[in-house]
């Protein structure tokens, strides 16, 4: 009898932390790619807040945040994207910003957040006018 209450003890331990560890607060992980499925470093995500206009104000952030919120060498970015959540809706809302890309503002439900969300961005095209060489060999007296 004493090990069978042990046993019982012992799985519903191992239950109840299967559980909590697999419980993400605030989403999940966002992969950042390119248009060919590359990884991008350096693109970063800034939670837009339901209570407030994201442009009004200029935000601060720690060191910390800075890290989480900015996608690492693999395109990884595991920030808590709670302050993103909107209640009137049940969905977290964000926006992924690199330079060169155009920026990706994505609205994800909270229910439906996948084990990692993917989201490839797109290179913003060129200024059109002269190439910087033809501006150039123009420029030079001859």
């Amino acid at each position: 009898m004493r090990v069978r209450g042990a046993a019982i003890g012992a799985l519903l331990a191992l239950v109840s932390a299967c559980s909590s560890a697999t419980h993400d607060a605030g989403g999940g992980p966002i992969m950042v790619v390119d248009a060919h499925g590359a990884p991008l470093p350096g693109a970063f995500l800034t939670l837009l807040a339901e209570s407030e206009n994201p442009s009004a104000r200029p935000q601060t952030y720690t060191s910390s945040e800075l890290k989480a919120q900015t996608s690492d060498t693999q395109g990884m970015i595991r920030a808590d994207l709670d302050d993103g959540f909107w209640e009137s809706d049940h969905n977290y809302h964000f926006r992924v910003h690199l330079r060169g890309y155009e920026d990706v503002t994505m609205s994800v439900s909270k229910d439906l957040f996948p084990p990692i969300l993917r989201i490839e961005m797109r290179r913003l095209e060129p200024e059109p006018g002269p190439s910087p060489k033809a501006a150039g060999q123009a420029a030079r007296p001859r």
